[in-house]
Order: structure tokens, then sequence, then C-alpha cells
């Protein structure tokens, strides 16, 4: 699992100090407990390569922080072989010391027995180190790690025994080291994970460059050597520093000729950076001589480049069409999917903004055409009419808007989800329709926003969203972004950020007229229950009586919008309860008023029905089509369509 900026700093710091407290142990136990004058030569040679060995390592240690230019995977590996090679000269200085001591025989076995585990151990690390430098991981390999891993288990269980039974070494009644009879058989596991480590490099040799093979080949040859040598000769243990030797030398070669490719890389993308910033619109405001609308934008790529996008345009005077998109995937492929994506939405968008489901569909079937890599973008696309406040809108699998009416708070939109751009072709993406008066907000977003997480794997949530949305941004819409950047900063804390984040906020305040009885549209969205007919009516008559409508046709008006919204209550959706949508449109001169009732129930067009006879007595008359008959005759129009999936019944009444 990757580690967070914050996390690592931790670790490094921790690590850092156990390095040091280590080495300046090393050389204190070395001056305080033993005159170097009482010390075998052999020990004090020994020693003295140990001290260097640790010093070494505590060096290479701070460089390999410090520069941090391999991939993770590899500098994990690196830094534990380096650690495991310190530890080990660490424990060599001590058995060398107390060799011969008898009051020390017990911390002579257990030094020993500890020593005797690095070898197993940075040879299993070695194979690691080869296979992260290498990248890849297939079934073969997963099983020569597991045995080899499995094999690791049994050599440190051996030396673990071994204090028991002495069959590697044990400590003579003087005090002093003695090999036991299998000796031999402890480098059996070292040596074979080496040959296998090197017999990959060799195998895969097209995959690495000359200098790289030396650098490994030399990695596994000095400590075999070593090894060799110190079979048939006893006094001098110097494979930890030979084996830190060699791990400077990786580093100097490997790690050095890796930054510069890195480097290289590094400036490539920060090139491709500049590209993808360069065809997001970034000048705020967007159009200062606007003042019908206020919007802000912001994208922060999880790595130096992103697949989210967002977008904004004016087709002509009266429509400003936005876009926010999230593509699948990360880094360079996720990019170039969102420059293509982005183009296609905005060619169409710019020659027919009319429809936006048709737009998404037509884009989708582009899309799908060559999608080899089966990549898909969500999208939330809208168009909003300036002069009216009416925005219109279809999402393709993207997370739900959020609008806040003016003076109160944000909430979630649950509008209709089609599935994302790219997973099949054929789909009829819906739009969706709502009013925007004046102060009004719309907020979209990618889901880096909800999914963001902390230290604790907790998701930011929508929730938290809406709680930082809430915060006091005074209509700034600069200001909205930021609120959600610093909550965002606060719940991460320093945790790595997993996915790109991206955002836009759209103010809408309205033209001059805008307000004023007689001009544009209103909608209202509720339950489709009886309980919310109360607040039906209240809405349309505040919008009746800012037209100054005479009394007698308010009160037509409201006894169709009775029957109509009872009617959508009870018969809509005969499996439980859904949304009724009601939009109140005007004309410019007050002198008439366009109610629309929209639901996604059952379809039915109830002018289809024949009109009831109403010269029959009520016994006679046959139930039903009484109520819509006398919408019909009491309004100057009435008219029905079954359009995206919805019932759609408007009436019109003239002043």
């Amino acid at each position: 699992m990757a580690l967070g900026k914050k996390q690592f700093q931790i670790r490094a710091v921790l690590a850092s100090f156990f390095f040091l407290f280590v080495l300046v142990l090393g050389i204190y136990i070395f001056d305080a407990g033993h005159s170097v004058t009482n010390l075998p030569v052999t020990s004090v040679i020994n020693i003295s390569a140990d001290l260097c060995c640790m010093a070494l390592g505590y060096v290479l240690f701070i460089c390999s922080i410090v520069d941090r230019s391999h991939n993770e995977k590899n500098l994990n590996v690196y830094l534990l072989l380096l650690f495991t090679c310190f530890s080990s000269a660490f424990l060599d200085e001590v058995c060398w010391l107390v060799d011969g001591n008898l009051s020390h025989i017990y911390l002579n076995m257990i030094a020993n027995s500890f020593y005797f585990m690095g070898s197993p151990v940075m040879a299993f690390l070695f194979w690691r180190y080869v296979v992260s430098y290498l990248d890849v991981e297939n079934k073969n390999l997963k099983r020569i790690n597991f045995m080899l891993a499995a094999g690791l288990l049994v050599a440190v269980l051996t030396r673990m025994l071994n204090p028991l039974y002495g069959y590697y070494f044990y400590i003579k009644p003087d005090g002093y080291y003695q090999r036991g009879n299998l000796f031999l058989l402890s480098n059996l596991y070292p040596y074979a994970t080496m040959i296998l480590t090197l017999l990959l490099v060799f195998l895969t040799r097209k995959r690495f460059k000359t200098y790289q093979i030396v650098i490994l080949y030399l990695y596994a040859f000095f400590p075999l050597a070593i090894g060799v040598l110190s079979v048939f000769t006893y006094g001098l243990s110097l494979s930890s520093p030979v084996i830190m030797l060699v791990l400077l030398l990786m580093y100097c070669v490997l790690n050095v000729i890796q930054s510069r490719d890195r480097s290289i890389y590094d400036n490539e993308l920060q090139m491709a950076n500049a590209i993808q910033e360069g065809m997001l619109p970034h000048t705020f405001p967007p159009y200062p001589e606007r003042t019908e609308f206020d919007l802000y934008a912001s994208m922060n790529p999880a790595k130096v480049v992103g697949g989210d996008f967002y977008d904004f345009y004016m087709p002509d005077d009266d429509h400003l069409v936005i876009t926010i998109a999230d593509v699948s995937g990360k880094g360079i492929p996720a990019a170039l999917m969102m420059m293509v994506t982005k183009t296609l939405i905005k060619n169409r968008g710019l020659s027919d903004f009319r429809d936006c489901g048709k737009i998404l569909s037509s884009v989708n079937e582009q899309f799908c055409e060559n999608n080899e890599l089966d990549m898909f973008v969500t999208v939330w696309f809208g168009v909003l009419t300036i002069s009216s406040g009416k925005l219109r809108y279809a999402n393709a699998g993207h997370e739900y808007p959020a609008i806040m009416r003016k003076d109160q708070k944000f909430e979630l939109i649950k509008d209709h989800h089609s599935p994302p751009l790219g997973c099949m072709d054929g789909i009829n993406y819906i739009e969706e329709t709502t009013v925007l008066n004046p102060g009004d907000v719309i907020y979209i977003y990618t889901d880096g926003v909800t999914e963001a997480n902390n230290s604790k794997h907790e998701l930011f949530g929508e929730k938290r969203m809406l709680k930082a949305l809430n915060h006091p941004f005074n209509g700034d819409m600069m200001l909205l972004n930021n609120n959600i950047i610093d909550s965002l900063n606060r719940f991460i804390n320093g945790s790595e950020q997993f996915d790109d984040i991206t955002m836009l906020g759209l103010k809408y305040n309205g033209t001059k007229d805008s307000g004023k009885a007689g001009i544009g549209m209103k909608q209202l969205k509720v339950t489709a229950n009886i309980s919310e007919l109360d607040q039906v009516l209240s809405f349309a008559d505040s919008i009746l009586e800012e037209m100054e409508c005479p009394m007698k046709i308010q009160m037509q008006i409201d006894i169709a919008i009775e029957e109509i919204f009872v009617n959508i209550a009870h018969y809509a959706y005969p499996d439980g309860e859904g949304e009724a949508v009601i939009e109140v449109e005007t004309d410019e001169n007050a002198n008439s008023v366009k109610i629309t009732f929209i639901d996604q129930g059952t379809p039915y067009d109830p002018l289809q029905n024949k009109d009831p006879d109403i010269t029959l007595s009520a016994d006679d008359r046959p139930i039903g089509g009484l109520g819509i008959f006398m919408v019909k005759k009491s309004m100057d129009e009435v008219s029905y369509e079954y359009k995206d999936g919805t019932n759609q019944l408007t009436i019109r009444k003239n002043f």
C-alpha cells in the first residue's frame, strides 16, 4: 500500500534515529568495553570493518530518503536490504567483542544466531529487488516468490533452533565460537536464491542495460566469493561490509541513472501538464461583462496529469454550457482520453446545444467506435438559458450535483443516472430540467471530492461535502471552491491524494428583469403524495399573485392544479411513491401562464378519453373523466406529451 508523504516522513525520521542510535551504540561499546590492544588483530579488523559498514549504511539511508527516485516498491526493498546489512554488521561487531568472554556466552549465542539469519534474508531481498526493478509480476514469478518465501521461513526457523542442537555453530566451554558439522548447509538457501536471481537477470537481460546487469551480477558475485572463502578460512567475516559496498555501487550507478531517466520523464510530464492545463479555461471571472452569472472551477490532479476535466463556454449570447467529467484510470492514458472527450463534447455542444441527452448519445457513439482500451467517462453536461434561468442537463453516470436555492442550504439533486460514456453503444441519454432563480447556486464535482481518504481510510463523503458547501461564502464562487479545498485538506491531513479533485460552482444572478412578474419560469419538485398539495398550490399562487392575476382566474387555475396533481398522486406510481415536477412559465406581458406537470410514472394520456355526457344524471353517467373535462373547459389550452420517459401535461390560461 502506498504511503502518504507525511507517513513516509515520519517513518523515515524514526528509521534515521534507529540507524544513528545503533551506530553510536556500536562505537560506544567498542570504545568503552574493550581496549583495542587486548583484542586479537582479526577482531579489530572485523570490528573496524563493521563500524565502517554501519557508517556507510547510515549515509546511504539518508541519501536514499532524500532522493526517493526509485519507484516505491524498489525503494522499500532497497531500504530493507540496507537495514538488514546494517543490522548484520552490528551483530557481527557484538559477536567479535564477546567471543571468548565466559561472562557473555549467552549473548555470543544470541548475536551469532541473529547474525546467521542475515544471509538468507538479504538473499531473498535481493531477489525481490530484482523483481521490483523489473516491475513485473506473473504467475511463474509468483510461484517462485512463494517458494522462496517458504524457504526463507525454513531457513530462519532452523537458525532459531540452532542454539538447542548446535548443527550450524555452537559456543565452546571456553566461550569461543565454533562451526558445527552442518555449517555448509547454512549457505544452501542463500546461495540457491542468489543463483536463481542471477538466472532471472540472465533470462530478462533484454530489459536491462549492460551496466545494470554488471552491477546486479557483482552484488551476487562478491558475497558468494566471500562466502566460499569463509568456508575454507576462519578469522575474517567481511560479508556485511562487502555487501554494503555493493549497495553503495548500486545506489551510485543504478539509482543515479534511474534518477536521470526519471528526470527526463518528469520533464515530459510537466510539458503534458502544461498542455492539459492550457486546454481548460482558467481565467476567472471568465466573462467580466456578464453580470447574470458567476462561476469558478478548479482541477487538482492526483498525478502530474489527470483524467478529470471541466469546461464552460457560451455558444450564443443567451446560453452557457457547463461540463464536468471523469475519465477512468489515471496518468497519461487518462489525460489523453480526457482531451479527446473534451473535444468531442465541446464540438457537439457548440453546434447543437438544444438537447443535452442527444449530445451525450452522439458523443457516446463516437466514443464506442474505437474504444479498444475499454475506458469510460462519467459526464455531467448542462445548458443554462441565461434569460430565464432554465437549466437543461443530462447525467452519464456522474456524481449527483448539489444545488442551493437562495437563502437556503445546499442539497443533492437526485437526477437520472445513465451509464457512463463508452460502456455500450445505443444508449439514449435523458435530458432533465430545473430552473435557477436569482441567487441560486449549483455545484458539480468529480468523485475525487467525496472519495478522498484520510489516514484512517475514511471517505470524505457527501455529508462532509454538503457541510463544507454550507460554510458562509457570501455568493463568492472562488471562496466556495476554497472552502471545499480547505475542508478536504483538513480531512486528508497529509495522506496521499489517490484521485483527481475537480469542481465547478455556478451562481445565477438573473437578468435585470428577473423576479419581476410576467417573466421566466419557476419549478417545484415534490413527492407525488396528496400531502404535498398545499405546497403545490402555495407555489403556484405566489407566482399568480405577483402577476396580479384576477382572483376568479386564480381560483380556476387552483381547481385545475388540484385535479391534475391528485390524479398524479393516486395513479402515476402504483408500486410506490415517485416525484412530480411542476413548472410555471409566464410570458413577457404577464397576461398568460403555462403550467406543466411532469412525472415518471405509468404512461397515460388523459386527453384520449372521451368527454363525459354531462346531460346524464350522476347515477347514469360512467365514473371518471369529469375532472379532466372540467380542466379542459376552464383552461384555454390543455396538451399532453410523453417525452424521455415522462408524462408531461400542460395547461395554459390567458388573463
